[in-house]
């Protein structure tokens, strides 16, 4: 299942690089691009992967996020 973060603080590279080693690290996370330009994050993951659980990565990442 595909499903898209909005991101806020992200100015560079390296921040794209925190969130994507941060939603990786769950499970059941298959695939993650994520784009600072776009302030977004796509994550493909199992249906079981809650939107809070893909957040909560994303915020203790030290980013504001919500589902798109």
């Amino acid at each position: 299942m595909q499903k898209t973060i909005n991101v806020e603080g992200m100015m560079c590279v390296k921040c794209e690089g925190r969130v994507t080693k941060a939603l990786n690290a769950l499970e059941g996370v298959e695939v993650v691009k994520v784009s600072h330009e776009e302030n977004v994050a796509v994550v493909e993951a199992a249906d079981s992967v809650a939107d809070q659980t893909l957040v909560d990565a994303v915020v203790n990442a030290g980013y504001a996020a919500a589902m798109a």
